[in-house]
């Protein structure tokens, strides 16, 4: 899509997930970051990864994409990932950041589109899905123009976490239609992904 990009996030420490790292973890033969290539690629004009360059490197499969690695020392949540990409010389001269999980394979094919709509027509910073009435701001478009304010959130008031500057920007909300499988489904755990392969292959 014409003036996005897209940064997939997949530089957390995947604490809960016994069996590595999430980005390395398998569902239906494929890694999870190449589920979140495959669903977030087609929608935006170009494509980063936040994470660690050796370790996504080996779960990207055959095609390589320009890696931006946080910033800060240590990981110090979400945030850091959107502000080391804001800071970054890789990002294209978009208006706009689409940020995916590298750990949600079920994102629908549409919702780039979606969050661009509404961001444009309500001149919005921020254009967050809802779904079953809670926030996902994982799943989230921003405009560029907020890097000042996501750096006072991190660095200031040392929040690591999209929510705070989701009640503080102008953020709009798209209430994406309930359906059999959550599309915004996060695979934090063994279990979690033993549910996502029975939806994948059941």
């Amino acid at each position: 899509m014409t003036d996005v990009d897209g940064l997939i996030l997949a530089a957390g420490r995947s604490s809960r997930m016994v069996s590595g790292n999430k980005v390395q973890s398998l569902l239906a033969g494929k890694t999870l970051l190449q589920h979140a290539i495959k669903n977030l690629f087609p929608q935006v004009d170009h494509l980063f990864i936040n994470g660690d360059p050796e370790l996504c490197t080996a779960a990207c499969g055959s095609r390589p994409y320009p890696f931006i690695v946080d910033k800060l020392d240590d990981f110090q949540g979400p945030l850091a990932g959107l502000y080391s990409a804001l800071i970054s010389d890789h990002l294209s001269p978009a208006r706009y950041l689409m940020l995916a999980p590298c750990d949600g394979p079920f994102m629908p094919e549409n919702l780039v589109a979606e969050l661009y709509r509404l961001i444009v027509n309500n001149d919005a910073d921020i254009a967050c899905v809802r779904y079953q009435n809670a926030a996902q701001p994982t799943f989230s478009l921003w405009d560029k123009a907020v890097c000042d304010e996501v750096e006072k959130a991190l660095l200031v008031e040392k929040n690591g976490g999209f929510k705070p500057l989701l009640q503080t920007l102008n953020t709009v909300y798209l209430d994406w239609p309930e359906q059999r499988v959550n599309p915004f489904f996060n695979i934090n755990n063994s279990q979690d992904l033993v549910l996502a392969e029975a939806v994948v292959c059941p």
